[in-house]
This record gives C-alpha cells, structure tokens and sequence, in this order.
C-alpha cells in the first residue's frame, strides 16, 4: 500500500510538470465545443430543429489520469502517454433520437478537421449492464503558432433515454463503490434499459411518421 501511495504521488509530481503538455488538450477542447455548437446551428436552420439536446465537455481530473497511468502501466512521458490514453479530454452528446446519433456520427466523419480514429458502438451491442452510447475515438486539428497538430479526444453520443438511465447506473455504482451492487438493483437496471431502448425506437418510428406527413 505504501509503495502504491508513493508511485501515485511520483506520477503526479510527474504530471504537474507537464502544463505545457496540456495546452493543446484544452485547445482542442474548446476546438470541439465551438465545432458542434456550429453544427448544430446548421442543423437547425436545415431540419428546423436542434440535433443537440444538451452537450458536456470534459477534462480528465488529474486524480484520474495519474490512476489510469499506474493502471495500464504507461511509461512516464509525455509520447507514451499521448499515444495510450485517448481520452484527456471528453464531450458527451445527447440527441432526441437515435437516427440523430447516428448522422451526427457520419457528420463527424465527413469532416476534414477531425479524423476518426476508433469506433465502439454500445447501442448496437450494449455492455452487459445493459449500458447504452456510441464513444467514438477521434483526432482533431489544432493550429498553434508554428505548427499544425492533431490532439486525441473521446466523443460520447446517445439519447436523452440513454443518457438519464447512464446517470442512475452512474451514481448507484458510485454508492456502492467498492462493493457489488444489490442482484435486485442490477436485474431493474437491465429492465429500465430495455424499457428505455424501447422508448428510443418508438420515439423514432413517431418521428418518421410525421416527417412523411
């Protein structure tokens, strides 16, 4: 535990002396966030809606980092932990439907400042705990001042269904946090899933009637 304890505190001392590692990541960030605001401004003004319900943008804590580090036991520099750990910074998407996860995605693609690098689609193959998003690994540009860099960032897309049931599953794991969560608990997750994914395809199928109207 002691030894434990001090290679956290070497990571860390590590990382703080790492600030200007860290300025592209919050480049990037604020990168993004004007990227899909913009879109979705496009979006309304083409489809007469917001293709964006809400959006959150994220930096990995630095208590986070240094355990994801010592977890995948990443060597300390500064390539290595560029190279292993994609996810520095976040941003969550939640839609009204699930067609509009989906052409967000193929948006994304068809960008020439963001290139994709990783897909993993847990709405068409949900996790076990009947967890429900489309996360995808992307690169995107950053102009400094001498030069043109790409910068690594995890993407988040869902519904507005899948996202208050990834809430709930959140913060009832956080209560239980080192300990399993009630069998009881676990099987109404996997019902409230199921139940919600229903809603997501019924909310869908409503919406394709009206449009053809």
């Amino acid at each position: 535990m002691l030894k434990e304890k001090i290679k956290i505190e070497v990571i860390q001392k590590v990382l703080d002396n790492w600030r200007g590692f860290f300025l592209p990541y919050q480049m990037a960030l604020h990168e993004l966030e004007s990227d899909f605001k913009i879109i979705d401004l496009e979006w309304k003004i083409q489809h007469g809606y917001s293709v964006i319900e809400h959006m959150k943008i994220r930096f990995k804590t630095l208590r986070s980092l240094v355990e994801k580090i010592q977890r995948k036991e990443i060597p300390l520099t500064q390539e290595a932990v560029r190279n292993e750990i994609r996810d520095i910074l976040g941003v969550r998407i939640v839609t009204s439907f699930i067609d509009d996860v989906y052409m967000l995605k193929e948006h994304i693609e068809q960008r020439e400042d963001i290139r994709m690098i990783r897909i993993k689609d847990y709405i068409q193959d949900p996790k076990m705990s009947g967890y429900k998003s489309l996360h995808l690994i992307v690169e995107t540009q950053v102009f400094l001042s001498n030069e043109i860099i790409w910068v690594p960032a995890e993407i988040q897309i869902r519904t507005s269904a899948m996202d208050f049931w990834a809430s709930t599953e959140h913060k009832l794991n956080y209560k239980y946090q080192g300990e399993t969560v009630p069998e009881d608990a676990q099987k109404q997750l996997i019902e409230l899933a199921k139940a919600s994914s229903l809603m997501d395809k019924e909310m869908s199928n409503l919406r394709t009637k009206l449009l053809a109207n």
